[in-house]
């Protein structure tokens, strides 16, 4: 017995032993890397280097996983994990990092980032003023806002139901038809946002003929130590206050992430100290992910709840251009009052429950995610204890997927399964009930020899739309069908890489654009669909040329895109019931082409400065008319300048300083009821400070020079004669990790 004893314990501690991987990584000149961040990218699970540059883990980690290697102010690297071999692994000085535009070496949850044209975010940052500005920095995005309570991303001129947003695998519909309708999640517990451009994406839908954003929650932590912070932000221009708390915990084959935010604002401050009213806010959100991993076998479990309450400034009957600014404004703030919210404002609950699991063997990894999104929006616009729409929206998604990989190939075959209700839950409506099919099965080729790379992709989409509204007294049913497909080709020569992509996908009319029919007070027009719309077509060419050395990047990104039967909404010249009539109609052709430009130097006697810039010119051309399109935003220049206190860091606490300057051009291209935007400029200043390992400060001053402007995109840019964005304001943000 004790003999059976004794060599089970031997054979546990061997295969123990040899179930381990680890390695070290080290700089070009031999020398140990401290805190390299691990990523086990099939697995979603972080650890990082120790001291002497090692690192350890007892994951059973699958043949042809990939693992991925980075360090700030450093090259990073993506490997195909081969076998329990120790690794080693060599990350060089980078004073250049690109990686926004894709030009490092990385790992993207929307395909090979060598291939496709994929750019990234990180949202952790703590000088962050919002999710969306963040996303903002990018070349060729802009937001349509009403303050910070209401943002929507915009690409390269489209958004609403062109720019399609997933969390984590999950489509996220809320009603984004409308621009008073915000993205539907806050920035907690997530880690990055990956960008598409255009018409790429077959893997997530053929819809997104204007782009698509994928966000990522932070991956779990391979640390049997309690792992967390919490934080705080105030912005004095509406008295913001906005909290959050994660933790982190894994034990053996266990990992669980948890979050928590509560923000709170007032009305923000416009540049000649009044406060735009109702552009106050609450929200508050609680999310989890837990992971559970058997041999090669992993399963994740992710649930959210958000609620927000946002109010809508600028609410007026009649021609909104005519209103005075003094009947929306208030000169200052009564802090009794001003955080309560007042008609006309929104109630949105948004539930999300994902469960995906994936199993690997050898060249294979199976993948499937299930995911249940509901939206409830309550808009309440004259009566207060009446909505003037409820609406609650039903989304489950139901996505298999089978990867091959070898040496230089890689084969991908999946569907996608949407089912859609849209319920109204009283009689007044906006739009009516619907329930809505698709399914979309597709297949995608790869292929990369050295330093060239080619791939290619088809899609092919069903829906099934119906609706039998007695209120409305509405019978419809029809099938919406189409192919998409994406081309690339890749090469690298030394420090020089191309890339050129050629898509194609469609669009059907949605809902609100067939049937709506009524006052929408959220928008302060009466709306008017339209039961003959038919599918928008997109083609689009993007080219992408990049050039890096220690100390200089460029990157140079010209597209063209066409669309057919371009589906807007315009404005007429008619009232009904006090408010202007929009109606939706197709144009049969539409162009939208530019080109975007980066450019990332660093001198060489000052190792700590960076000077960044982006381009980003846009020209969209209406072939109906003799006017442009409707909400387009200006061409544009951001600069950023950082410097980094890496020498001085134990004297000074700092960390590094940056002032971020926007320059928008004249917007002379405009739709007919749109009026002509001045140009103007925004610059933000931002001070890190690091107080030692755990606890960081950020302050930042927005709009120094406190500039009157109007986006030409902003959601009250046509109310009283263009609703001008926040003043100058300041801001401070803490966090403490443990």
């Amino acid at each position: 017995m004790k003999i059976f004893i004794f060599s089970s314990f031997f054979m546990m501690n061997v295969f123990t032993l040899f179930s381990q991987t680890k390695g070290i990584v080290l700089d070009a000149n031999n020398k140990p890397l401290n805190e390299v961040n691990i990523l086990f990218l099939d697995q979603n699970i972080l650890l990082f280097s120790n001291v002497d540059g090692e690192f350890v883990t007892e994951l059973d980690i699958p043949k042809n996983s990939y693992i991925n290697f980075y360090k700030d102010g450093y090259t990073s690297k993506t490997l195909k994990y081969e076998s329990a071999s120790e690794l080693k692994i060599t990350l060089e000085k980078l004073h250049v990092i690109l990686d926004e535009v894709g030009v490092i070496e990385s790992y993207s949850k929307l395909g090979n980032s060598k291939l496709i044209n994929i750019e990234k975010k990180s949202l952790s940052s703590q000088n962050s003023i919002s999710m969306i500005d963040d996303i903002t920095e990018i070349s060729g995005v802009d937001m349509i806002s009403s303050g910070l309570g209401i943002q929507k991303v915009v690409v390269r001129g489209l958004s609403g139901m062109r720019v399609v947003t997933y969390l984590n695998g999950m489509q996220i519909n809320n009603q984004q038809w409308a621009n008073d309708h915000g993205i539907g999640f806050t920035d907690l517990g997530l880690s990055e946002v990956e960008l598409i451009k255009g018409a790429s994406a077959l893997k997530y839908g053929s819809e997104a003929i204007g782009g698509l954003l994928y966000f990522k929650d932070a991956p779990f932590i391979a640390n049997d130590k309690l792992k967390g912070f919490i934080s705080t932000g105030f912005n004095n221009s509406s008295i913001l206050s906005n909290n959050k708390f994660g933790v982190k915990f894994n034990k053996k084959n266990f990992f669980l992430n948890l979050y928590g935010q509560y923000a709170i604002s007032s009305d923000y401050r416009l540049p000649d100290n009044t406060y735009l009213f109702n552009s106050r806010f609450k929200q508050n959100a609680i999310k989890f992910s837990l992971g559970y991993r058997y041999n090669n076998w992993q399963n994740i479990i992710r649930a959210q709840i958000h609620n927000e309450f946002p109010g809508i400034p600028g609410h007026v009957h009649g021609d909104p251009s005519k209103v005075d600014i003094n009947a929306i404004t208030s000169i200052e703030l009564d802090l009794a009052e001003d955080f309560s919210i007042k008609k006309p404002w929104q109630v949105v609950n948004n539930q999300l429950l994902i469960y995906e699991t994936n199993y690997m063997l050898n060249n294979f990894k199976f993948e499937f995610y299930a995911g249940h999104f509901l939206n409830n929006l309550k808009e309440y616009g004259e009566k207060l204890t009446k909505p003037a729409f409820d609406l609650s929206l039903s989304n489950t998604l139901l996505s298999p997927s089978l990867r091959y990989i070898s040496n230089k190939l890689t084969l991908q075959i999946g569907s996608q399964f949407v089912f859609q209700e849209n319920k109204n839950n009283i009689n007044d409506r906006l739009v009516p009930d619907v329930s809505s099919f698709n399914l979309g099965p597709y297949a995608l080729i790869e292929y990369e020899k050295n330093n060239f790379g080619v791939n290619s992709g088809m899609r092919y989409d069903y829906k099934r739309l119906s609706s039998d509204d007695q209120v409305l007294d509405l019978d419809y049913d029809n099938s919406f069908n189409s192919t998409s497909f994406s081309s690339g080709i890749y090469y690298r020569f030394i420090d020089h890489i191309l890339r050129m992509t050629f898509s194609g996908a469609y669009r059907s009319p949605h809902v609100s654009e067939l049937f709506t029919d009524g006052v929408h007070h959220g928008t302060s027009r009466y709306e008017i669909g339209d039961k003959k719309l038919g599918i928008e077509y997109a083609n689009q060419i993007d080219l992408k040329y990049q050039w890096s050395n220690n100390h200089l990047g460029i990157v140079i990104n010209p597209f063209i895109q066409n669309i057919s039967d371009f589906i807007s909404l315009d404005p007429t010249d008619s009232i009904i019931s006090g408010y202007k009539v929009y109606n939706y109609m197709q144009y049969d052709k539409v162009e939208i082409k530019g080109v975007e430009m980066n450019l990332h130097y660093h001198p060489h006697q000052l190792h700590n400065l960076h000077f960044e810039q982006s381009y980003s010119f846009l020209q969209a051309r209406n072939k109906n008319s003799k006017y442009g399109l409707a909400l387009v935003p200006a061409n544009s220049v951001k600069t950023k300048i950082v410097y980094k206190f890496n020498d001085y860091d134990r004297l000074l606490k700092l960390y590094d300083i940056s002032i971020y300057h926007i320059y928008k051009f004249k917007q002379d291209s405009y739709a007919e009821y749109e009026e002509l935007t001045e140009s103007y400029n925004v610059i933000n200043l931002q001070l890190g400070i690091k107080l030692n390992s755990q606890f960081h400060c950020s302050l930042g001053v927005n709009n120094v020079l406190n500039e009157t402007y109007t986006p030409h995109i902003s959601r009250v840019r046509g109310i009283a004669g263009g609703v001008p964005n926040p003043g100058k304001s300041a801001s401070i943000n803490l966090k403490y990790e443990f």
